[in-house]
């Protein structure tokens, strides 16, 4: 599967389209192995953007023991992104969100930022969990009690730093500094 996806993005590359990927790393890698996949992807395929995020043990999975704790995320990428590696790597994501990876700042998950739909619906109160469906946008926003969701307030959420959640925190944070917004333009 992976040469087969590997084709597909040299494929895509020669046709002219822009390719972003997405890895999720887990408990089974450490600093070299992030460093070795984003590098791959950056410098060997050339991919045009790479969002990564830490994998969390969301009830669905089907393997409950290779997920990241938030102290092993923190470890994990603070190692994995030293040397000038962040700046290096043509990643897509604010500057906040990887600080928030690395454990220099801190975020609450803003789920309803990133929602997920299927043709079960808007997913409740986000595509990691299983909290049933709203038949409409409006409907997730308004009867999703969100209060309720994120590391300190729901246990399963303990663990999570995945993106879909904290990349949109990160943001609003961003855009709400003149000084994170000047960081985050310097490194487009």
């Amino acid at each position: 599967m992976f040469d087969d996806a590997v084709a597909a993005i040299r494929e895509a590359r020669e046709r002219g389209f822009r390719v972003t990927t997405n890895t999720t790393f887990f408990n089974t890698d450490t600093p070299q192995t992030v460093i070795e996949v984003l590098d791959y992807l950056n410098d060997d395929l050339g991919v045009d953007q790479m969002m990564i995020s830490p994998g969390y043990a969301y009830e669905k999975a089907p393997d409950q023991d290779g997920f990241l704790g938030v102290q092993e995320t923190r470890e994990l990428f603070r190692k994995a992104f030293a040397g000038g590696n962040r700046k290096r790597w043509r990643l897509n994501h604010s500057p906040l969100f990887l600080d928030f990876l690395e454990g220099r700042a801190d975020f609450g998950c803003t789920a309803w930022a990133i929602p997920s739909y299927s043709l079960f619906g808007w997913q409740r109160p986000c595509y990691l969990m299983n909290d049933g469906y709203a038949q409409s946008y409006r409907e997730l926003i308004e009867e999703t009690d969100w209060e309720s969701y994120g590391r300190g307030r729901d246990d399963r959420c303990a663990n999570c730093m995945a993106h879909c959640g904290y990349e949109p925190t990160a943001v609003f944070a961003t855009m709400g500094s003149l000084k994170e917004s000047l960081r985050a333009l310097q490194t487009m």
